[in-house]
């Protein structure tokens, strides 16, 4: 098994590529290297503390928002996990109060370890079945994977006791197995993922009475982290409700007591989590990614945290094993519901999980895809325990057309857009080579050959470099109808992407699409976008950003926009993160490693309106001319846009009141500065009773709207 992120495993499987290729095999693209070691850290000093994972929730308008975040100590990679109060003071600065709770203190204080309620799962007799992480309760195989030594050879017996410190026992720390700070281990690539009450209004019926049980549970924060574990802490005082080890990385689990632990990655990838009905009943399930941890993602039965053994518990895990195609996965798996067939004039629709194949599937490792294109999968939620994974039968696996094979590939989390019903309509994902495809879920499954032939867009510099897409794009609708599909280039996510000798532009681009009428022969290209034009140097607080109208009427042949980003063969400055929107405004942030690779990286912030590409002015409205590109002296992944409050203005003479919108962007650096404010905007908003008419034939009119 390879372990991504390490240079013996990369030296590994490249070795492995040469004598494959020395049996006459095809080419394998370049292996991407998943830093396990925090990439916004400076290399000198190193620091005793870095912020890593965040997630800030909105409260009410008015109310203080809510901040969890997480640290990490790199002296022996312990961590914490805190919740906050955000609120913002007289001159409109966000001010972050003191912790609320420490999860990690609150698990290091434990004074008995056989507390903790941790679980795995194993197939056995055919049968994927939950149970706690015990040495009395594991697996024959796993208990056969937790006592061999890391160095390898033969068992060495110590199996029970590495499973009793991987619970936190810490008698033999400094006897037999290294020494901790604190028993939650850091979380790098991972994000923090709130769970709370069901959301309403979904349903009814069924729905409902799932609802009304559900409504008072217990709301929980979910944090992925390097101590080989998923845990979830209540939202209210930290205390650890449970806690899963993926029986996907059982076999690296004997890495961490070791006193010589060389740092890697274990349940390092984002997650997600929304209410679905698995076959007949409904259910809160999470699906995460474990990163550069094991090739694949796994899916658990939340419904009800505080007693997650007597639940659904584990309902499955798929990996590279399953299927070859299936890679490192660092974006976000989604939930949703699809239209399988219609029979007799009845749709028939099921629950799936929806992975992006990421990175790494070709690489050799026992289990590499030799087609060496991404796939979209989709994974049932109510497969069965006792079901074997089954292509086309339990899930569906949508493969690309094959890429440059002398590029490196990799697929990222797709954005959705549903029907009227509720239903996958179309799904849009961008690859490292710069590609982004449309896959369409208008027919019946499997959907083969869904995404064509080609892709809706190929993303290229102005010297036709192929641009990599490693983050989720955004959707917004277009003005008569189709879509905007809003994305950035650029990657991080290795050592080597820090390097200034492979700094190259970058850029973001806004790409329309109107599916039901496009019968594109061809991949669109920046020559069919208008561009936008950044003003300013390479360290300027702010830049300009400049553009004539955009028009989406199709007369004009415009099918979008793009802005490159300045300066970017020195700085570095590429998109890495899914943006937010908001009032019609895009709100992402860049980062910006330097010329120095051990330095401290920035980035910058930018808010842009999502179908214009300018910048908004002081009444919200794209203008050319305005800034934009706020530089921040730290690194920070993604803004957050948060109401500060509203004014209502004088009615209109159409009788229309307008409400104006206040926003302010907030950011969550690495280096312990707390939230920055580094933008404002304002929008103006439809609000209060225009006028009243009764109109007797709506419901006429409703089903005429809906054809």
């Amino acid at each position: 098994m390879t372990r991504p992120g390490g240079t013996i495993e990369l030296a590994r499987a490249a070795w492995l590529t040469c004598a494959l290729l020395g049996a006459g095999a095809r080419a394998a693209a370049p292996a991407i290297e998943i830093s396990a070691e925090p990439l916004a850290a400076p290399c000198r000093p190193r620091p005793a503390l870095l912020r890593s994972a965040a997630l800030v929730v909105p409260g009410a308008p008015g109310t203080a928002a809510r901040v969890y975040q997480a640290s990490i100590h790199p002296s022996d990679w312990s961590a914490e996990f805190t919740a906050a109060t955000l609120r913002f003071d007289d001159a409109g600065l966000p001010q972050t109060a003191a912790p609320l709770w420490d999860a990690g203190a609150a698990l290091t204080a434990l004074a008995d370890f056989n507390r903790r309620k941790i679980y795995t799962s194993a197939i056995e007799r055919g049968v994927r079945t939950t149970f706690p992480f015990t040495w009395s309760t594991l697996s024959a195989a796993q208990r056969a994977m937790l006592d061999l030594p890391p160095a390898g050879g033969a068992a060495d017996g110590h199996g029970e006791q590495r499973v009793d410190f991987l619970r936190g026992d810490r008698r033999l720390e400094g006897v037999i197995f290294r020494r901790r700070g604190g028993l939650l281990g850091d979380a790098v690539n991972s994000t923090p993922l709130r769970v709370g009450a069901p959301a309403a209004g979904i349903g009814r019926d069924a729905y409902q009475a799932f609802y009304d049980r559900n409504r008072l549970r217990r709301h929980a924060v979910y944090l992925g982290a390097n101590d080989g574990m998923l845990h979830a802490f209540d939202e209210q005082d930290g205390s650890e409700l449970f806690a899963y080890v993926p029986d996907a990385l059982m076999s690296v689990l004997n890495l961490l007591p070791d006193p010589a632990y060389v740092h890697r990655a274990y349940v390092d990838g984002p997650a997600g989590a929304g209410e679905m009905l698995l076959g007949t009943a409904w259910k809160t399930v999470l699906v995460s990614a474990m990163g550069g941890g094991a090739q694949g993602v796994f899916a658990l039965d939340v419904t009800d945290p505080a007693n997650f053994a007597q639940g659904g518990g584990a309902l499955w895990e798929f990996t590279d094993r399953d299927d070859a195609a299936m890679g490192n996965v660092t974006t976000v798996p989604q939930l949703a519901r699809l239209r399988l067939r219609t029979r007799n004039g009845v749709p028939e629709y099921r629950s799936f999980a929806v992975v992006a194949s990421g990175i790494n599937h070709y690489v050799a490792d026992g289990h590499a895809d030799t087609a060496g294109a991404g796939a979209l999968f989709l994974l049932a939620l109510d497969k069965p325990a006792s079901e074997a994974w089954r292509l086309n039968r339990n899930y569906y696996r949508l493969s690309l057309p094959a890429g440059d094979a002398a590029l490196a590939s990799g697929l990222s989390a797709p954005a959705l857009v549903m029907d009227d019903d509720g239903a996958l309509l179309y799904a849009y994902a961008g690859d490292l080579q710069g590609n982004l495809w449309r896959f369409r879920f208008t027919g019946s499954a499997p959907w083969s050959g869904n995404a064509g032939d080609h892709p809706l867009f190929i993303a290229r510099d102005a010297a036709r470099t192929r641009q990599p897409i490693a983050q989720q794009p955004r959707v917004v609708y277009a003005p008569d109808g189709g879509y905007v599909i809003l994305f950035g280039t650029g990657k991080l996510l290795g050592t080597g992407d820090r390097a200034p000798a492979g700094f190259s532009s970058q850029s973001y681009y806004a790409v329309l699409d109107r599916p039901a009428t496009s019968a594109a022969t061809a991949a669109l290209t920046r020559a069919d976008l208008l561009a936008r034009e950044l003003d300013g140097g390479a360290r300027d607080t702010v830049l300009t950003v400049r553009g004539g109208a955009v028009a989406y009427d199709g007369a004009s042949g415009v099918q979008g926009w793009y802005v490159d980003f300045p300066n970017a063969s020195t700085t570095g400055e590429r998109s890495t993160g899914a943006a937010a929107l908001a009032d019609g405004k895009l709100f992402f942030n860049t980062v910006l490693p330097g010329a120095d690779p051990c330095g401290q990286m920035s980035s910058r912030t930018y808010v842009l309106d999502a179908l214009a590409g300018l910048a908004p002015n002081a009444d919200g409205l794209p203008v050319s001319g305005e800034s934009t590109g706020q530089l921040i002296g730290d690194y920070a992944p993604a803004p957050v846009p948060l109401e500060t409050g509203r004014d209502s203005a004088a009615r209109r003479s159409n009788g229309r009141l307008a409400v104006n919108r206040r926003l302010a962007v907030v950011s969550l650096g690495s280096a312990g500065q707390g939230a920055v404010r580094t933008s404002s905007t304002r929008s103006a908003l439809a609000g209060g009773r225009i006028s009243w008419r009764e109109i007797g034939n709506w419901r006429e009119l409703h089903r005429a709207a809906q054809r």
